[in-house]
């Protein structure tokens, strides 16, 4: 996959749309919800997704995503892995918990470590 999901979940005016986002997923707006640790109604309105905040948190999804897709190999497995690898160096934590907990610099950290062949 050449393509960042990224430019698949953007609108025109450069905001990740969330109900793009589950689309694309094959999931529920409730479960991007789950994933980014933003609310229901946060996602299910225009004028609250593109806050700083929501925006920061669906676009940390979707690089973590974009970062692992190497790995994984298509992006429903990239998707499983930030949901459910738990990662040793955070003591069994998922890349969803750290972004949840605005750890997005610690993930970036253990991928560039993994991809440069530290051990995990």
């Amino acid at each position: 996959m050449n393509t960042s999901i990224l430019d698949t979940v953007i609108n025109q005016q450069g905001f990740v749309e969330p109900v793009k986002m589950a689309s694309f997923f094959h999931t529920t707006l409730k479960e991007i919800s789950s994933l980014t640790g933003l609310s229901y109604s946060t996602l299910s309105r225009t004028e609250r997704y593109t806050s700083n905040k929501a925006q920061r948190q669906l676009r940390n999804l979707t690089e973590v995503i974009n970062r692992i897709l190497p790995w994984t190999g298509n992006a429903y497995h990239a998707y499983a892995w930030y949901r459910s690898e738990q990662l040793p160096e955070f003591g069994g934590l998922t890349a969803e918990q750290l972004v949840k907990q605005d750890r997005m610099d610690a993930v970036i950290a253990y991928l560039n470590h993994t991809t440069e062949g530290g051990y995990a």
